[in-house]
């Protein structure tokens, strides 16, 4: 691959202008902060004295996570479309998205369904519990319809679609096979996708699918050890989802990008410390898509996404990077290259 800051830097110029909706599930992920000094007398485990219980640390998550990375390198015109509750929380996803100067109109409120938090309890820089607050059942029918309007209403227009599922409801089978067949008429539309476990089979026709190690061996039904194991999963995918492209997440081994054609190649980690994996997922999908839309080919568009996620896991907890920090990672990543 020959990538040089002259087309980095034209890539790199046309991220605000990527029309992308990114649909699935949103969330709220909570930071409590505090110390530990002694252990409980009740039960072996660590009593934590909280510091910012009054004024927790509040971040997007998930699909919104997605959409924050997309928002943060340069993209604010991209469309979230997915639910919260009619709550605290659910407020503060829409506040948090309003500070980021992008649409809420398809973040629809659904009463008595609660927004899903992840809260994590952060003691001397560890996690030490995460409490997890959800409905992980589907929205109604008609909810589900108006996540299907909202998609085909916007896609003739758009350059991608994400799908972001984490098996919090909003994606099923029943959305699935309603917009898919109808999204495979737009010829030039990205489709790609963050799968989870239930949906994974029905993700058929996209353009391409990006699961981590864990998700692929199930889809595998056979852990992936080795490379050759990483390699028959990508074609397996492949063969049976019919998709264009499959790029596997293989941690501190890098990613494995393969297509229908019989293209392989391995991307080595450019992580150099790893602190938190929390939402490094996101980062790979919205920077991948996000440069691909640009004029990235997709061996360009991986290696800048698995860059911007060895960026991202230095910190705790969700985060993102801006297309300055990007550019500046990307140049010592090329400087390192062979």
């Amino acid at each position: 691959m020959t990538l040089t800051r002259r087309r980095l830097d034209t890539l790199l110029q046309k991220f605000p202008d990527a029309r992308i909706m990114v649909v699935g599930d949103i969330m709220l992920d909570e930071y409590l902060t505090g110390t530990v000094e002694r252990i409980s007398p009740e039960a072996p485990i660590p009593v934590v004295n909280l510091h910012n219980h009054k004024t927790p640390d509040l971040r997007l998550g998930g699909a919104a996570n997605v959409l924050h990375n997309l928002a943060a390198l340069g993209n604010t015109r991209a469309l979230l479309c997915g639910i919260v509750g009619n709550d605290e929380s659910g407020r503060a996803v829409k506040r948090a998205l309003k500070r980021l100067g992008v649409t809420t109109r398809y973040v629809y409120t659904v009463s008595g369904r609660p927004t899903t938090v992840k809260t994590r309890i952060i003691a001397h820089g560890q996690q030490v519990i995460r409490i997890d607050r959800e409905d992980r059942s589907p929205p109604t029918p008609h909810v589900q319809a108006r996540i299907a309007g909202a998609i085909m209403k916007h896609a003739p227009q758009l350059d991608a679609i994400i799908f972001s599922d984490y098996e919090k409801g909003v994606i099923t089978k029943n959305l699935l096979s309603t917009v898919l067949p109808q999204l495979n008429r737009y010829k030039n539309l990205i489709i790609a996708v963050d799968p989870k476990f239930s949906n994974f089979t029905h993700f058929k026709n996209v353009t391409i699918i990006v699961p981590n190690r864990k998700e692929a061996s199930g889809f595998l039904r056979h852990e992936i050890v080795t490379d050759h194991d990483a390699l028959v999963a990508a074609r397996n995918i492949l063969a049976n989802l019919s998709c264009r492209y499959v790029l596997i997440k293989l941690g501190e081994h890098g990613m494995r990008l393969v297509d229908r054609n019989g293209s392989d190649i391995r991307i080595e980690t450019a992580a150099e410390q790893v602190y938190d994996v929390t939402g490094a997922g996101d980062t790979v999908i919205s920077t991948l898509v996000l440069a691909r839309v640009a004029g990235a080919t997709w061996e360009e568009a991986a290696r800048i996404a698995n860059v911007a996620a060895g960026r991202v896991i230095h910190y705790i907890g969700t985060s993102t990077i801006t297309a300055a920090q990007l550019r500046n990672a990307m140049v010592h990543y090329l400087q390192g290259s062979p």
